[in-house]
């Protein structure tokens, strides 16, 4: 073409068309060219994803034309490496930009180019030497250095530099404000968000798309309840795919599985990132194997996966984790080794997140074989640690604290401290509560202090519940009271530990001080508070009424099973069993087994063989495979002297093949763990045990002990009954601390089911005889006894 200015518009209109060759083609066709032809060229090889060495090669050509470049010429070459993640051609390049005519030394629009690509290329420092050095900057310059901030998750530096960028005069746009949302999400909390929402609505930026679909995602996080939610999706003038999304997302984040899907069949328009949220949404709420998506269709089980399958949607990373873990909460065996065997066929690349998917699936599902050869497989090595923490979540999943305790230190002693981070220090902080580990505990927390990781306030709440769980209550304490800053979960972390120790009393002055501070309850503190009212020291049957309705009308959380059942329980306990029966009449669902099992414990209250019987009723046709039914049935009709009934219900359990969980116990001495089942002799001191055992029982009988036989089988005689009874876990876990502890020292014992009534007597009357203070923390709480007394008869 001979006039280059036209040529230029033709080739610059088929590059806005997306046609690179026609475009390339004029080029070529063009006998004469200017600067502006080769940088049109230049730039839509950028924008259009070519290699950064094109844009290159045409930088040569132009300089061997002879022609001078211009700024357009060095931000197109910069957006090309910024795209393709060249940052080392780009720093090439800004070497040439400082030897460039003074016509691009300090243009704006380079500046911002050269800040674009650092950022993007990982070089932070390198982009901030360019702000620092920039004559002048625009909006666009602070929000790429501001998203380079968050990106980088420096969530503070950046709402620091905004403070530096409205100090400067430059207004926030859309893009800042987004950038400011997804920091709060991440690092912050409500009050930085609902800043920056206040600071969109006086600037009218609410309305704009993106700021909406940050707030929704930010609410979704952040919220006190989904009408945050609701309420900002409503507003937006235009709603996209994202905006849908968002919503959908914040449904599932508060747990209303149902109204998500309501939202899912709503949609004018999905992508597989809808897909993966409503994937992502169930293995949240533990519902893998939902009946929920497609329901008109039928789909079952992995429904969801199946759909995206024949819909042609994008299959990502997100895709696969997402459903490996809802596989994984299915627990189904052959299910797993379907999903696993697409997994290798589609080809999924290998990605830490998806290698510890699979292992924790195969897990879940019983393949620990698989589980151990995918550990052993392990390709990547920057992330091993991942590797070992879904060895150790699984072991403390499936109750196996001793296995799970000794994965931690397996770790340790491969790969030293540094790859405990935050998720593998709480699991670990976890693990000690569980065992009631006080000694392995306290280490922990000292080198949390040592490594920062005590500045997480995850960290702090999980220290919070590991001295509850393990009986120091004051330690606990203590470090709430220092936390800088606390969310709701250090506030349930508190009051669980109280409600561990029956300090009822203590846990409504905590509900108090939550109102008096506008601190807003969720579902778990409205339990746990519900649940301490059959600990006060007065009838507490009002106030419990009162939280109880004050959920749904004061607060919006409509009571689960489970806060029905506390509540059931708590009246229980007050002898209210006439409003009992009306409220389990009255309940918006059908009572499950919780509800009933609640009320057959309160029986042990508070007797009445009515509701007992009824309680049992239920049960037995609620759960006929659950073999606790069966010991719990069979221990009252023995309570109740009805033997025959006991042994019948004994029988059915044989005859069914149940057999219940053992009772088991352990004490600590030193770094070590000694555990006991009943009549345990594999203890390498068990002689002197049950020596000590023995004579102890002797004293303890002399001091007015009587054995309770009532719940051994009627059948056996009364000698046989008391050898039963004599060497319960509890007792040989106790008789070790005894043993062991030397002046002044606590015997601490963790039982991992209810402790019985015989030992509960011995216990005190062990108490007494020894002048030792023995703690037991069972299924439900923690019993001290103290000098023949014990903590839950004060």
């Amino acid at each position: 073409m001979a006039d280059t200015r036209a040529a230029n518009a033709v080739m610059c209109g088929y590059i806005r068309a997306g046609a690179l060759e026609e475009a390339r083609e004029v080029f070529d066709r063009m006998l004469a060219r200017d600067a502006a032809s080769y940088n049109a060229l230049i730039s839509g090889h950028a924008r259009l994803g070519s290699p950064a060495a094109v844009g290159v090669a045409l930088f040569v050509r132009m300089r061997l034309a002879g022609l001078e470049p211009t700024e357009f010429t060095f931000v197109g070459l910069l957006t090309a490496c910024a795209r393709r993640g060249n940052p080392r051609l780009g720093s090439q390049v800004h070497a040439l930009v400082v030897k460039a005519p003074s016509c691009c030394v300090g243009s704006l629009l380079v500046d911002n180019a050269l800040l674009g690509m650092y950022v993007k290329g990982v070089r932070f420092g390198d982009a901030l030497k360019v702000f620092d050095g920039m004559e002048r900057r625009d909006v666009s310059s602070w929000n790429t250095v501001l998203s380079g901030l968050v990106e980088l998750g420096r969530y503070d530096e950046a709402f620091e530099l905004f403070g530096d960028m409205r100090d400067s005069g430059v207004g926030a746009d859309r893009f800042s404000l987004s950038a400011l949302l997804a920091a709060a999400v991440e690092g912050f909390g409500l009050h930085e968000g609902t800043a920056v929402h206040a600071l969109s609505l006086k600037s009218g930026l609410d309305m704009d798309l993106s700021v909406g679909n940050a707030l929704v995602g930010f609410y979704a996080e952040h919220g006190d309840s989904v009408e945050d939610v609701i309420d900002v999706f409503q507003r937006m003038p235009v709603k996209d795919v994202i905006s849908w999304t968002g919503l959908l997302n914040g449904y599932m984040e508060f747990g209303l599985v149902d109204m998500a899907m309501d939202v899912f069949d709503r949609m004018p328009e999905r992508n597989f990132v809808t897909y993966n949220a409503v994937l992502t949404g169930f293995c949240q709420n533990k519902e893998g194997v939902r009946v929920t998506f497609a329901r008109k269709s039928g789909f079952k089980g992995l429904g969801l996966f199946k759909q995206m399958l024949e819909d042609g949607l994008e299959v990502s990373d997100v895709t696969v984790t997402g459903v490996l873990n809802a596989c994984a909460i299915a627990a189904d065996m052959k299910m797993s080794e379907q999903v696993h065997t697409f997994v290798i066929k589609c080809g999924c690349g290998s990605t830490p997140w998806i290698d510890a998917a699979l292992i924790d699936m195969c897990i879940k599902c019983g393949r620990s074989g698989d589980a151990r050869l995918l550990f052993e497989q392990w390709r990547h090595e920057e992330s091993f640690h991942i590797a070992w923490n879904s060895l150790l979540v699984a072991s403390v999943r499936d109750g196996e604290y001793e296995k799970a305790l000794s994965t931690f230190l397996q770790m340790f002693r491969s790969n030293g401290v540094q790859f405990i981070d935050e998720f593998t220090l709480t699991t670990v902080l976890g693990l000690c509560g569980a065992l009631g580990f006080v000694e392995f505990g306290k280490q922990m927390h000292s080198f949390a202090a040592k490594t920062g990781l005590l500045s997480a306030r995850v960290a702090s709440n999980a220290i919070i519940s590991m001295y509850g769980k393990c009986g120091a209550l004051e330690a606990a304490v203590n470090v709430f009271k220092q936390m800088p800053y606390r969310d709701l979960v250090s506030w349930n972390a508190l009051i669980a530990s109280h409600l561990l120790h029956r300090q009822g009393d203590k846990i409504l002055d905590l509900w108090s001080q939550m109102e008096r501070l506008v601190i807003r309850p969720d579902s778990i503190t409205f339990l746990l508070v519900i649940s301490s009212c059959s600990y006060t020291s007065s009838s507490s049957a009002d106030k419990c009424r009162e939280l109880f309705l004050s959920m749904s009308s004061t607060y919006g959380i409509e009571p689960a099973v489970e806060h029905y059942a506390a509540f059931v329980y708590v009246l229980g306990c007050w002898d209210n069993f006439e409003e009992v029966e009306q409220l389990i009449g009255k309940m918006p669902f059908k009572p499950s087994a919780l509800v009933w099992r609640s009320l057959l414990d309160s029986c042990s209250k508070r007797p009445n063989m009515t509701m007992r019987r009824l309680a049992m009723k239920h049960l037995l046709a609620l759960e006929p495979q659950d073999p606790s039914t069966y010991v719990l049935t069979s221990n009252l009709y023995s309570e109740s002297a009805r033997w025959q009934c006991s042994e019948s219900t004994r029988l059915k359990m044989r005859d069914k093949g149940m057999r219940k969980i053992p009772a088991r116990s352990w004490t600590f001495h030193g770094n070590s763990i000694h555990s006991f089942f009943a009549r345990d002799r594999s203890h390498p001191e068990s002689k002197d045990i049950y020596a000590g055992l023995d004579v102890l029982i002797l004293e303890c009988m002399k001091a007015g002990y009587e054995p309770d036989t009532s719940f051994v089988l009627h059948d056996v005689e009364e000698y046989q009954k008391r050898h039963f009874l004599m060497y319960h876990s509890a007792k040989l876990a106790a008789m070790y601390g005894l043993l062991m502890a030397g002046p002044g020292e606590t015997v601490c014992v963790v039982k991992n089911i209810r402790m019985c009534g015989d030992c509960h007597s011995f216990l005190e009357y062990a108490s007494a005889a020894t002048g030792k203070e023995i703690s037991v923390r069972d299924s439900r709480e923690f019993h001290i006894f103290r000098g023949g007394k014990c903590s839950c008869r004060e």
